[in-house]
């Protein structure tokens, strides 16, 4: 019987050796946001509020405020530098480096300091610090004998308590004479919640209601009412104009000049219009104070 000749044995391949398993690299956790300065610093909202100001500010800043601010400060270029108080992210020391003077802004917020140094030119420097404690933030940055010919607080100083330390820092960091501007929400008319809009059927009149007015408040604002899952808040205080008056008076700050602004926003044509534009003339939203430092603070 014939024999077939065998198939020669395969010999089994060798495996190609395995790289040893390389374990991911361990994750770098993201270093930590900085801190605010201040437990009212407009942290979380710092985006939403660079995004809403821009560079020149909204239609109230620019069209309003700032003007106001500028004409009170009564600054020229080449002067000293403007101390901007609570700046935010530094509209004010945009619109005064446009008019060709410079500025330091401090404010508690790193991310709105952050902003502000983005947009930033030449004549713009900004801090981050709690400008209750102005002449240790100054200190500490190496500008203890630094003295400004002016200052401002543009929007801020109802987002800060207590604000006398505020203010007498502000009288120490200026020169003798230095001007002091405060913008602010209309004390007396606009008033969270203990003011708004009514209509008078009657007289046909819209008026401005008033709930309450010489008691100080505390009051928690939400920062976006219309967003369901959004639950930030900034804290708001309302004191009677007396409070900040008596307040410039005892940090060595005299009033010199006000002035109180109108919206100059207009709702669409209708049966109230008349009316409403007559009430948006006659009431003001907004009070920018303007005082002088009475003597030399520094001691």
């Amino acid at each position: 019987m014939a024999e077939f000749p065998r198939r020669p044995e395969r010999r089994p391949r060798a495996k190609p050796a395995r790289a040893p398993a390389q374990r991911p690299p361990p994750a770098v956790a993201a270093a930590p946001a900085p801190a605010p300065a201040a437990p009212t610093a407009w942290q979380d909202q710092a985006q939403w509020y660079d995004r809403r100001q821009g560079d020149g500010g909204d239609d109230f800043h620019s069209t309003l405020i700032l003007p106001a601010v500028r004409r009170l400060l009564a600054v020229t270029p080449g002067g000293g530098r403007v101390l901007d108080v609570a700046c935010g992210q530094g509209v004010l020391g945009r619109a005064l480096a446009a008019d060709g003077i410079a500025s330091l802004g401090v404010d508690a917020s790193p991310e709105l300091i952050a902003a502000a140094r983005r947009r930033a030119g030449g004549r713009e420097h900004h801090l981050v610090g709690d400008v209750r404690d102005l002449p240790g933030v100054l200190a500490g940055n190496g500008l203890a004998d630094e003295r400004f010919v002016a200052a401002a607080v543009v929007m801020a100083l109802a987002d800060l308590d207590p604000m006398a330390p505020v203010l007498s820092g502000i009288a120490r960091s200026l020169v003798p004479g230095g001007r002091c501007v405060l913008a602010l929400s209309h004390p007396a008319f606009r008033i969270p919640r203990r003011s708004g809009w009514g209509w008078d059927d009657v007289q046909g009149m819209q008026y401005r209601r008033l709930d309450g007015y010489l008691s100080p408040l505390a009051v928690p604002i939400r920062t976006h009412p219309g967003v369901v899952d959004d639950h930030s808040r900034t804290l708001s205080f309302h004191r009677p104009l007396s409070a900040y008056l008596n307040a410039c008076g005892a940090a060595g700050l005299g009033v010199i000049a006000a002035e109180e602004l109108c919206s100059h926003r207009r709702g669409t044509k209708g049966a109230r219009s008349a009316a409403e534009d007559r009430a948006a003339r006659e009431f003001p939203l907004f009070l920018v104070l303007a005082a002088v430092a009475l003597e030399d603070c520094h001691s």
